[in-house]
């Protein structure tokens, strides 16, 4: 065999050896962040699905349902560890917010006998990377700046499905809380975290 083709076979080898070990490397990457933007995904559907349960057509309140508050001047209140702080809009009913260290839990506002919830929650950061989609009747997140956390379920009784608000919170600095408990949540609802939206409304 000329010298010229062994050589050449060898160009076409260690590039295709170098194109497998590209995939290698940057595959994990890329399933990792078509995940974590499918789970926002799956935030919408599964909500939409509860409001279906609910009565045909209902579906179709999900934009409004899941649009956000027209103040941006909320309640907020810090973590015990005084290092981030977790902002909220006034009307949290009918949910109970939690807020420890460096951990936030949200949970149905109170017990009522043969009444039972079902919450759904996702985290995500400004930039759409959310974290799995979180199920059951108490839900715990744990904290980081610039993170949006949304939460909704359903409630049944006596074999009919409600669906339950959706509500957001925001976790930003201890120092975004000023003394008088109020936090600016402009940014994040409006350029700050277009992906974010982008995806809840697809």
């Amino acid at each position: 065999m000329p010298s010229s083709t062994r050589a050449s076979r060898l160009v076409v080898s260690a590039a295709a050896a170098a194109a497998v070990l590209a995939v290698l490397l940057v595959g994990p990457c890329c399933f990792l962040t078509a995940y974590a933007a499918a789970s926002l995904g799956d935030f919408g559907q599964e909500y939409q699905a509860i409001m279906e349960s609910a009565g045909k057509g209902f579906g179709m309140l999900y934009r409004d349902m899941t649009a956000p508050p027209a103040s941006y001047q909320w309640e907020c209140i810090e973590d015990l560890s005084s290092h981030y702080s977790v902002a909220y809009a006034s009307l949290t009913e009918p949910y109970t917010l939690s807020v420890l260290a460096s951990m936030i839990t949200v949970t149905r506002t109170a017990f009522t006998p043969g009444v039972s919830y079902s919450l759904i929650g996702i985290a995500c950061t400004y930039d759409g990377n959310c974290g799995d989609l979180k199920r059951g009747s108490l839900l715990t997140f744990s904290l980081r700046e610039d993170l949006i956390i949304i939460v909704a379920g359903s409630v049944s009784s006596n074999g009919i499905t409600n669906f339950l608000p959706v509500s957001y919170y925001v976790v930003q600095l201890a120092s975004s809380c000023s003394s008088a408990n109020i936090a600016n949540v402009t940014r994040p609802f409006s350029v700050g975290a277009s992906s974010v939206w982008m995806q809840l409304w697809q």
